[in-house]
């Protein structure tokens, strides 16, 4: 049995009102049956179980817990958690609040009414151990780098709990964030000459089937879409000090003589003809 210990570390420099925020983390050795609890905490705080086993009691219900397992105290819950007087367990922990807190424990299929990620990843420890790191380093960037180890770490209990994703509820939903996807695929290869076919197969979805969806949703085909955004840009662009080259290289399109035809059947004027109106 390993020697009883426990170390923890404090955010050096935390800011108030960030949407998440690492308060501390810690590491734990526990003695045979060592208790916390009953208690009320008004921050979020998780435990990752290393070794040996425990219990977890919250809202009337108890879990049985061991190597692997994540269990989550919310603020305002009244709760307890022991270790075993046989083979008492050694955790680590982080603590976290923040006007996003909820909405990531949720997505992530995380409640106080379920409470407990079963058999997780890796990731959770080795982002409480690094958060603890460099909060004991005292350098100014470890809130950043504590927020970040944060994320991976519930990125981990989401693909533990919900490796299909969160549930979509109706089909409207999933179509409306297919095409939402699509969109923004688009908008991200805004300088590049690309086509339907190549997003559809980049997204894995069927062309026809994504179209049909986009239509629907947006009351445009894909490439009605594509057009849409990049004259859109092309617009805004036209009143820097650009040339027509630069612009048209901008939007995706390679040939500005191609460029301004087809920016003159979208607006009704050409580029210049454009410009002259803004000036």
């Amino acid at each position: 049995m390993r020697k009883p210990m426990s170390t923890t570390s404090v955010h050096p420099n935390p800011r108030e009102g960030e949407g998440l925020t690492v308060l501390f983390a810690g590491h734990s050795q526990t003695e045979p049956g060592h208790r916390m609890g009953p208690q009320v905490l008004n921050y979020y705080l998780v435990h990752t179980v290393l070794e040996g086993t425990g219990r977890f009691r919250c809202r009337d219900q108890t879990y049985d817990l061991r190597a692997g397992d994540s269990f989550f105290i919310f603020p305002g819950e009244l709760h307890t958690y022991q270790a075993d007087e046989d083979d008492p367990w050694r955790y680590r922990w982080i603590a976290f609040r923040g006007a996003h807190a909820e909405r990531w424990l949720q997505t992530a299929g995380i409640s106080p009414a379920k409470p407990v990620v079963v058999e997780g990843e890796e990731v959770p420890a080795k982002a409480a151990q690094a958060i603890e790191k460099r909060f004991r380093s005292g350098d100014w960037t470890s809130g950043w780098e504590s927020e970040g180890w944060l994320r991976l770490a519930f990125a981990s209990w989401g693909r533990t709990n919900r490796p299909s994703g969160p549930p979509v509820h109706h089909s409207a939903g999933a179509s409306a964030s297919q095409v939402d996807r699509a969109a923004r695929w688009l908008e991200a290869q805004l300088t590049q000459s690309v086509s339907i076919a190549e997003m559809a197969k980049e997204l894995g979805y069927h062309r026809t089937h994504l179209s049909k969806l986009f239509r629907k949703d947006m009351g445009m085909s894909p490439v009605r879409y594509l057009q849409k955004i990049r004259m859109e840009r092309a617009k805004l662009l036209l009143r820097e000090p650009l040339t027509v080259e630069q612009v048209a290289a901008s939007v995706g399109y390679a040939d500005p003589l191609y460029f301004s035809k087809a920016f003159k059947r979208w607006v009704g004027r050409t580029p210049t003809d454009f410009r002259k109106t803004i000036e």
